[in-house]
Formats: structure tokens, sequence, C-alpha cells
């Protein structure tokens, strides 16, 4: 299918395009709108012809004497792949913008470096659940401090209300999931800096469904 392309305002004055014939730079216009959007398309005399110059007494031998001379010129390159020939221009990601979506519908020229894609950017820590409003009530704040004391001599970390109030919106149970999680990770014998050891035990091994009902439970008691 011929597209429709750009073509650059310097184009007359390109040396290598002074040096070719006028039907040469014709034929050389021409490509452009029935390559790929990576400037390949099959070297088909008798198909080039038809498409370039559908009312002219030029036949397909002339054809292929005016690719040969963009070849001379340095304008084209000639590769083969499963023994088809194509025809690339050599300078095309110059002449005309490649989007990033464009596809190959020919093979791609060997002779041109594979472009590299840009990595992907890490994906973003999921985020931690949203903890505005909560309220932990008097009975977790006794029985994790309590657990605690051990871990945290001079007093559990300051962040601890964040981290209770995390645990009840994941819908957490007091008993049943956050005590023996601390006990878990205390018992463990590595030095906590923080209470996210607590959390990644209860994301792996708590019974926890929606937490809804803990939530609520713990506001009404509070």
């Amino acid at each position: 299918m011929a597209r429709d392309r750009t073509l650059p305002t310097d184009f007359w004055t390109w040396e290598a395009v002074i040096d070719c014939s006028m039907t040469a730079r014709l034929l050389f216009l021409g490509l452009w709108n029935f390559a790929d959007d990576h400037g390949v398309q099959p070297l088909r005399p008798r198909t080039i012809r038809m498409q370039v110059f559908p009312g002219d007494p030029i036949d397909e031998d002339a054809v292929r004497a005016l690719i040969d001379e963009l070849v001379a010129r340095g304008l084209v390159r000639i590769f083969t792949v499963e023994g088809q020939e194509y025809l690339s221009v050599i300078a095309w990601e110059q002449i005309q913008r490649v989007s990033r979506r464009a596809r190959h519908r020919y093979p791609a020229d060997p002779a041109k470096p594979v472009p590299v894609e840009p990595a992907a950017p890490p994906s973003p820590p999921a985020a931690a659940p949203a903890t505005n409003g909560v309220r932990v009530s008097s009975r977790w704040r006794k029985a994790i401090r309590y657990r605690l004391r051990n871990a945290w001599p001079d007093g559990p970390p300051a962040d601890l209300e964040r981290w209770m109030a995390r645990w009840l919106v994941e819908g957490h149970n007091l008993e049943r999931d956050v005590l023996p999680a601390i006990d878990a990770v205390c018992q463990a014998g590595t030095p906590l800096s923080g209470l996210q050891a607590v959390s990644d035990h209860l994301a792996t091994h708590s019974l926890a469904r929606s937490g809804k009902g803990d939530v609520a439970a713990e506001r009404l008691s509070h």
C-alpha cells in the first residue's frame, strides 16, 4: 500500500541526488511511497515499474538499471532474505520520521542497527491501604505494645499507630494474626529496624479476607 512521505527541502541539493540521472531521482522518490515504514520493499522491477512509471515507455531492464544507479550513489542498498531480493533506503531514518510503533512489513535490513528498546521503568511498589479515619482501640494498643516490649526496650517505634491502622484495614485479627506474627518475627532473632517484617509475615501467613469486620469492631470498641 502506498503511503504519503515527507520530502526534505534540501533533497534537491544532496550530492548523491545531484549525481543521479533525472529518471533515477524520480525513481528514488517513488520508492519512498511504496517502501514499508522502515524503508524496505521487495526488489521486483516489474512491480516497481507499474508503481512509479505506469504510463512511461520504460521496461523492467531499465528499471533495474536505475536501481543499480541508486545503489552506486549510496542511496539504496540491496539485500537478500530467503532467496528474495529487497531494497532498503539507506538514510531512511534521516529522511522520514519512524514511529516507535512502526511495523516491519518486509524483512529488516541486516546492515542497519537494531534499535534498542528503552528499558521499562520498574513497577512502583504496591500502595499501602489508606488508613485515614481508622481508629485503633486501646485493646490493640496495649496488647501490641506489650508484645513488642522486648524488641524495643525503650518503647515501640514512632510509627506504630500507622502500622496498627494498616493491619486493621487489611482485615487482620489481633489474636489470630497480629500477635502471632509479632511473636514469630521477634523469635527469629533478627534485630528489628521497623515493623515491615511483621507486615510481611502477615502478608504470607494471615487468614484475613476483607478486614471489614475487624475494622468495624475496633471502631466500636474504641
